[in-house]
């Protein structure tokens, strides 16, 4: 029976083009307790669902499953940054990859997702606040050196050679000792 009921929901999230019908069927999985990531994904990709729907859908998710919280917040974060024409919705995807970081802080895909977001044309969101929000990182992944490769890029752009090689250096260390 849950199979079933999965597999309708699945078909509603995927297919529908009604936000209400997609709200009464999240309605329908979250009070069934339904814990499946990859369903509410479907969900949250659905054309048919503005960005503040999208946001309310994954915020509830989040509240009602935090397990969740990481690959959810992630995916809205990347879904957000594939959407995002001339930096609409770039501080958007910032914010929930932040969130993401929040709920995995020794996980370094956010951040090394947050350093590729950056619009150079535009400067969205700012280098500065993509900088610093990457070397604040470095203090608490595992794996640091991506987030210094990636620094090593955006030191780049604003011209910086000393940080650039600074950090070039560090990524090196960091990659010998499998960090």
């Amino acid at each position: 029976m849950h199979a079933e009921i999965r597999q309708k929901l699945e078909d509603v999230f995927r297919n529908s083009n009604s936000p209400d019908e997609l709200f009464d069927s999240f309605r329908i999985a979250i009070s069934g307790r339904i814990k499946d990531e990859e369903l509410y994904k479907i969900l949250l990709r659905n054309k048919a669902l503005s960005t503040d729907e999208i946001s309310m859908f994954a915020e509830k998710i989040c509240k009602e499953f935090p397990g969740l919280r990481y690959n959810i917040y992630f995916c809205v974060g990347q879904l957000f940054g594939s959407i995002s024409t001339y930096g609409k919705h770039l501080d958007k995807a910032l914010a929930y990859m932040l969130k993401s970081a929040a709920a995995e802080p020794t996980l370094s895909e956010p951040y090394t997702a947050i350093a590729k977001m950056y619009n150079k044309e535009l400067n969205i969101p700012a280098l500065e606040t993509i900088i610093k929000t990457i070397e604040d990182g470095i203090s608490l992944v595992e794996i640091k050196s991506p987030l210094c490769f990636a620094l090593v890029d955006l030191y780049k752009l604003s011209g910086d050679k000393d940080k650039e090689l600074g950090y070039q250096k560090l990524g090196e260390i960091f990659q010998r000792e499998g960090k």
